[in-house]
């Protein structure tokens, strides 16, 4: 990636946290906000070069003990990535779309080394939320705090419990989610 397009996927995270872009909010943040400040070193992470991305790499892995976030450089994610807490782990073959918020606690894991979960966008993943194997969460559905999805989930569906059910459709993400990125941020990219 180069780092123009890094730049609006930072710019979209920090909106996740301010509803802000500026770079007073982004200096801020970079400096009081160690989630925020991972997934600098995330985003970062994939810039075109040699050196460059490895030292992000570096930074990244060092706040990730620090924060207890796992979360490979190489699964493929959106913008507006919202990570408010840790303890988070995250499956190399996992994919995260588009404004997502993960809570602390989540994994996302596979079943024997296999596929792991693919995240559709604007998806609210709460406390304590459990995707296990090759699964498909859809766009604009609510994970509830404690949730254990096995299988897939349909777009706009509040599901809760373990095995997760569905309770309900959801009618408006934004009662969910904070500060989601409209579509103009894909076309900046």
């Amino acid at each position: 990636m180069n780092l123009s397009q890094i730049k609006i996927l930072v710019k979209s995270d920090l909106y996740r946290y301010t509803k802000k872009t500026n770079k007073k909010v982004f200096i801020k943040h970079l400096i009081n906000n160690s989630y925020f400040r991972f997934q600098v070193y995330l985003r970062m992470s994939k810039i075109n070069g040699t050196i460059l991305p490895f030292v992000f790499r570096l930074l990244k892995a060092g706040l990730g003990k620090k924060v207890n976030i796992q979360l490979n450089y190489n699964v493929p994610i959106g913008y507006g990535l919202y990570i408010p807490h840790g303890n988070v782990v995250i499956n190399s073959q996992a994919t995260i779309g588009n404004n997502c918020s993960l809570l602390q606690f989540v994994s996302i894991g596979a079943i024997h080394n296999g596929k792991s979960a693919t995240i559709g966008n604007n998806v609210y993943v709460g406390p304590n939320v459990n995707l296990v194997g090759d699964i498909c969460v859809g766009d604009n559905s609510v994970l509830g705090a404690g949730a254990v999805a096995v299988k897939s989930i349909e777009s706009n569906k509040v599901v809760v419990g373990a095995p997760c059910k569905v309770i309900k459709d959801v009618i408006d993400i934004n009662m969910y989610c904070d500060n989601l990125c409209d579509k103009t941020w894909a076309r900046k990219l």
